[in-house]
């Protein structure tokens, strides 16, 4: 008999486990995709440099195949901004991919990171901006010849590095980039293949003018000493910091940061939500994608 009661009560575990895990499932479900959006293992099956790292997919609305974009986070990792772009995205009919580059790798940011670490991510972030193309280039939902990449801070520095590269492969790659506030000087110093830019697709580069942490005006003799065409450009928004666009960004003073020196390389920024900057780069990017992207 308490051989027969333990097994009972084994069943009844069993069975409100079960009921609890399709509860569950049921709430999931129910949540609209775009909200939650799906997050997935992607791979970089190079034989010399096997590694895994997380992205989240999100659809578009309407009917496929639609144009797609990988958003490319900063220092500081994925935010709030991503997803919320993300949406705007997918509103505009386009598929999107977060990428992740440190979650996987149990990191939360590397922006007080020592310069090891950095260089270790410059070489492979490029990388993960290629896997998450290809992915995307293998979904049917995705047209394949109308992929932007989009990139913020550190990861707008990484966007203006892939579409350098894009420019010397044959290989079908990115249609288009869009760069938020990205370090040029960074980039110069760290990233730059040669003495000019040079990237065979149109790129924006969205910054705020008083922004503090990576400097327009890198951008600008960046751009002016590649002479480069009408196809790339720099807009910049008045009275806005870094960060212009994340809407839980409150203002304040950040200490001890990385700056654009070599001689203080450590020092202080302010960055900040602003509203107008944000809308007006909403419409700067949308006029963009519908410039330079093929119906």
């Amino acid at each position: 008999m308490e051989k027969m009661t333990t097994i009972l009560t084994k069943l009844k575990l069993i069975v409100f486990l079960a009921i609890c895990m399709a509860v569950i499932a049921l709430i999931l479900l129910q949540l609209p995709e775009n909200q939650q959006g799906k997050v997935i293992l992607l791979s970089n099956t190079d034989s010399e440099d096997k590694y895994s790292m997380s992205a989240t997919l999100m659809h578009a609305k309407g009917v496929g195949p639609h144009p797609a974009a990988v958003l490319l986070h900063g220092c500081y990792g994925v935010s709030n901004k991503h997803h919320q772009w993300s949406k705007t995205l997918n509103e505009w009919g386009y598929t999107t991919l977060i990428v992740d580059s440190f979650s996987y790798l149990g990191i939360k940011d590397i922006c007080t990171a020592d310069d090891k670490i950095w260089q270790q991510f410059n070489q492979r972030r490029p990388k993960d901006a290629l896997v998450a193309l290809n992915y995307l280039q293998s979904l049917s939902e995705v047209n394949p010849d109308n992929i932007v990449l989009f990139g913020w801070s550190y990861g707008g520095a990484i966007t203006l590095k892939v579409l350098e590269q894009n420019s010397a492969t044959k290989k079908q790659g990115y249609s288009a980039g869009i760069a938020f506030y990205p370090s040029c000087w960074q980039y110069q110093q760290y990233l730059m293949s040669g003495k000019q830019y040079k990237a065979n697709v149109p790129v924006r580069i969205l910054m705020g003018q008083d922004d503090e942490w990576t400097q327009p005006i890198h951008c600008q003799q960046l751009l002016n000493n590649s002479k480069a065409d009408s196809q790339q450009q720099l807009w910049t928004f008045t009275g806005a910091y870094h960060n212009f666009d994340d809407q839980q960004q409150r203002y304040q003073l950040l200490n001890n940061v990385r700056r654009e020196s070599k001689q203080q390389p450590w020092g202080s920024v302010r960055v900040g939500y602003n509203k107008q900057a944000h809308l007006d780069a909403q419409a700067a990017v949308r006029e963009f994608l519908n410039n330079n992207l093929s119906e």
